[in-house]
């Protein structure tokens, strides 16, 4: 089965997958980059998996910013 993403392309998007609970089920990818606001809110929430656009994810109550591989 494939996996299905979420696609928010606003924050208030974001916020009603968060609060009708959708982030514990599916991936999320927001197409705005993060702000650390954002990243504390998701974090209480504790998402499977939610990505921006500027490559910053949060998942599991983890954050990780992408290193460039040279």
């Amino acid at each position: 089965m494939e996996e299905r993403i979420l696609i928010a392309d606003t924050k208030t998007i974001l916020d009603a997958f968060i609060e009708n609970g959708l982030h514990h089920d599916y991936a999320i990818y927001c197409q705005f980059p993060h702000c650390d606001k954002t990243v504390i809110e998701l974090r209480r929430h504790h998402p499977r998996s939610v990505e921006f656009n500027d490559g910053y994810q949060v998942t599991a109550g983890l954050a990780t910013f992408p290193t460039s591989s040279k």
